[in-house]
């Protein structure tokens, strides 16, 4: 996969300090990237010749990491395979209402499922609001009522917060956010 350049570029100064050289990284761009002061990254050196010599500075920051603490909706459904076709449905109609940022679905055993409804801020496509344990409970209630209803036999119901480990997020996405998610989200540079 190639590197998509952004569409803001500035013009900057070397500058010296002590014996170094120092190049200041404008504040648009420490937001867009979420930079931190002692942030750890690595600059290479870079050359063509195409017929001309060009020089360039590459900083690398390295691999974006998001761990997101979100409160998930955990159900141990006693299920026969014949019934696996019905329970994905079932899961999809509860998606589409309540609106997980996440489900997981895992097989236990012979006849058991474990479903997990992840009530997360962040989705691959947006940030939406930290939502309220107390609204988690509320659908949580719903959702087993609704497998219920459906024939499934429910063996455990559970509500825990779950780290959720995000690689894929762009750090504008953050930072440009709707809604205030520090209170959940971790993020790091990795190298």
């Amino acid at each position: 996969m190639s590197w998509s350049e952004d569409s803001v570029s500035f013009r900057a100064a070397i500058r010296r300090s002590g014996n170094s050289l120092v190049i200041t990284i404008p504040a648009e761009l420490s937001q867009r990237f979420l930079l931190r002061e002692g942030q750890e990254l690595l600059i290479y050196g870079l050359s063509r010749k195409v017929p001309e010599f060009e020089g360039a500075l590459q900083i690398y920051l390295g691999y974006f990491v998001v761990q997101e603490k979100a409160p998930t909706a955990v159900f141990k459904v006693e299920v026969g395979e014949e019934k696996i076709p019905l329970l994905q449905e079932v899961v999809k109609e509860i998606e589409e209402k309540y609106l997980p940022s996440r489900v997981d679905l895992m097989k236990l055993g012979d006849s058991e499922v474990e479903v997990d409804f992840v009530f997360g801020a962040i989705t691959p496509t947006t940030i939406r609001r930290v939502r309220e344990r107390k609204e988690v409970e509320a659908a949580a209630s719903e959702i087993e009522f609704k497998l219920s209803s459906a024939g499934f036999k429910i063996s455990e119901k559970k509500i825990e917060d779950k780290i959720i480990e995000w690689r894929n997020i762009d750090p504008a996405k953050l930072s440009k956010a709707p809604y205030k998610v520090s209170e959940v989200v971790r993020w790091r540079w990795e190298i």
